[in-house]
Order: C-alpha cells, then sequence, then structure tokens
C-alpha cells in the first residue's frame, strides 16, 4: 500500500531547500523593477531641450490655444485670421517680456477660458489630472498585493492519516468484487 506512485515523495520536507533563500532574491527583482521605474520617471518629467528661442516658446504657446473660430484646431496649426491675430499678439507679449502664464491668462480673460487647450493644473480642475493616475497606482498596488497573498499561502501537506484513507480508498476501487 506504502508503494503507491501517488504518494511517493522524493525527498522528504525538511530535505527541502528553505522558502527564505528565495526571499532576496525577489525583493532583489522588485528593488530593480522600482528603481527602472523611478529612472524612466525622471527622465520624462525633466525638461532636456535647454532654453527657448522666443519663436519655439511661441509655436509651443500656439500649440496650447484653441483657435477661436475653429472647431478644436490650435492656433499653431490654423490659418484663419482670428488664429494669425493671436500668434501675432503671442510674439508681441513674449518680446514685450510676458511669461507663458501671463499670455494664457490675458487671452482666457479676452476669449474665455475654453481657448485653452491645456486646462490648469490645480484646483478642481487638476483633480482631472489626478485621479487616473491615483486611480491606476492603487489598482496596481492592489494587484501586487493580492499576489503577494497568494504568494504567501502555506503548502498543504497530507498526513500519515490522510495517505492511509486515500490508500483505502484505492485498495477498495482496484479489488475485484
Amino acid at each position: 500500500m506504502s508503494g503507491n506512485r501517488f504518494w511517493r515523495r522524493t525527498a522528504r520536507d525538511d530535505e527541502l531547500p528553505a522558502a527564505r533563500t528565495t526571499v532576496p532574491r525577489r525583493r532583489i527583482g522588485w528593488i530593480a523593477l522600482a528603481a527602472v521605474v523611478v529612472v524612466a520617471m525622471g527622465f520624462g518629467l525633466t525638461d532636456r531641450s535647454g532654453p527657448n528661442t522666443p519663436g519655439e516658446r511661441a509655436h509651443r504657446l500656439a500649440e496650447s490655444i484653441q483657435c477661436p473660430t475653429c472647431d478644436g484646431q490650435a492656433v499653431a496649426d490654423s490659418d484663419a485670421t482670428a488664429s494669425r491675430f493671436i500668434r501675432d499678439l503671442i510674439d508681441e507679449r513674449i518680446a514685450d517680456g510676458a511669461s507663458d502664464d501671463q499670455i494664457r491668462d490675458e487671452l482666457a480673460a479676452s476669449y474665455g477660458s475654453s481657448i485653452l487647450l491645456t486646462p490648469e493644473r490645480s484646483g478642481v480642475v487638476g483633480l482631472v489630472w489626478v485621479l487616473p493616475v491615483a486611480a491606476l497606482v492603487a489598482a496596481l498596488a492592489g494587484i501586487a498585493l493580492a499576489f503577494h497573498r497568494w504568494r504567501g499561502r502555506a503548502v498543504v501537506t497530507a498526513s500519515a492519516a490522510d495517505r492511509a484513507l486515500v490508500d483505502r480508498a484505492l485498495d477498495e476501487m482496484h479489488t475485484p468484487r
């Protein structure tokens, strides 16, 4: 009965390597992943373009302003008279030394806040930018926690009484009647 191939073990439980030997390798993997994410975010969030010329600055600003007479088109891409006027205004204000935020505020005051293609990132409007990212981070953390809990569950081993019960049942199945 004890020779049943279903219960044959190749190593005793105390002969198996301890689970603690794999924990540092797992942690090293997580630390490496976190380092890669931090470095990638650092590269993505820094501006490596150097100082902008007034023309580059005016073009970047014109890309963030909507043409008041076109449907969803940026001032930089439109040939409408209103867009040409706004581009000239942006050039003048940059030459006068106005900041990008000052120019955007002036245009929003003249044409309404709907002219801005990129809304403010503060206040209630800022939540529109932050909440999806926060939800994604929370979802990823929940998935990581679930995987951690699933991995940490103990392996269930059969006791001698369990094995004897199964062996009896198998013997009853294979004995002729």
